[in-house]
């Protein structure tokens, strides 16, 4: 059976959109409502944390909704039974980002298989190397669940190499070193990283860290197959509300097949 992380990224023309929520956060009504109406404004894959109490690559605006979400009594359970009830309704990918605790304490296996029996079709777990844990990526395949790994500016070539050839659906790469959160702009270097890791795989990139505007995901064009946001729809939602959030998605959106409809014209 085809992943369906594959099948949006089967038409690589126009860069894809992909969302970030912290499942619980600010409950978990809104968490569904906030999905369904991410993927009914042009979002192509959602992103759904579970909450944890050290979430060491998020920064100020992330932590802070993790906190929340815990302080709801927000479990890895209710996450997974959310997944579900969204798989009935929603006609994109879910993937579940975790940090490794979590799997490490329900059991690797258990975990993944938890994951697909939910319907959710990748996972992030930014801090386990997957070279000490063979048997997450063996546990991945098993359930047909993709691991998605994470990669980033710095990284030494045969580092980058040893990843690319293990992941599967999609390479994440962040946009620069450091900590989630809304930046104005895309640093050169994150860019030029962006080059390099383009001539090390064929696998679809989604890029994030950062991103906070239409203009920051047409800087994208070319580059990478998706862009990631996260920390400014949690801004949006806070200050701004639900319907905000979708504005912004389809400007994105907008942005994205604009420019993909102009180079596949410039083909002929």
């Amino acid at each position: 059976m085809t992943n369906p992380i594959d099948k949006v990224f089967a038409d690589r023309k126009a860069l894809k959109l992909m969302t970030h929520v912290v499942a619980g956060y600010p409950d978990l009504e809104t968490t569904e409502t906030l999905i369904r109406m991410m993927a009914d404004s042009g979002a192509d894959l959602v992103e759904m944390q579970i909450p944890f109490s050290d979430p060491l690559a998020d920064g100020p605006t992330i932590a802070t909704a993790n906190q929340a979400a815990l302080d709801n009594g927000i479990t890895p359970g209710h996450c997974f039974r959310l997944a579900e009830k969204l798989k009935r309704s929603v006609d994109i990918p879910l993937l579940i980002m975790t940090y490794a605790n979590i799997p490490f304490s329900m059991g690797i296996e258990q975990f993944v298989k938890r994951c697909s029996e939910s319907g959710i079709s990748g996972m992030i777990v930014p801090d386990l190397p997957f070279d000490q844990s063979p048997w997450y990526l063996e546990a991945a395949e098993k359930y047909g669940c993709s691991p998605i790994l994470v990669v980033s500016p710095g990284m030494s070539s045969e580092r980058l190499t040893d990843i690319v050839q293990k992941a599967r659906g999609f390479i994440y790469t962040t946009l620069r070193v450091g900590i989630t959160g809304a930046r104005r702009t895309i640093h050169e270097s994150g860019l030029d990283f962006l080059e390099t890791l383009r001539t090390c795989t064929s696998l679809p990139i989604a890029a994030g860290f950062g991103i906070s505007s239409a203009e920051m995901v047409n800087q994208l064009q070319g580059r990478a197959d998706a862009a990631v946001i996260g920390s400014h729809i949690i801004e949006i939602l806070n200050h701004q509300g639900i319907d905000a959030v979708g504005q912004f998605i389809r400007s994105c959106k907008k942005e994205g097949n604009r420019e993909g409809t102009r180079r596949a014209a410039n083909r002929f």
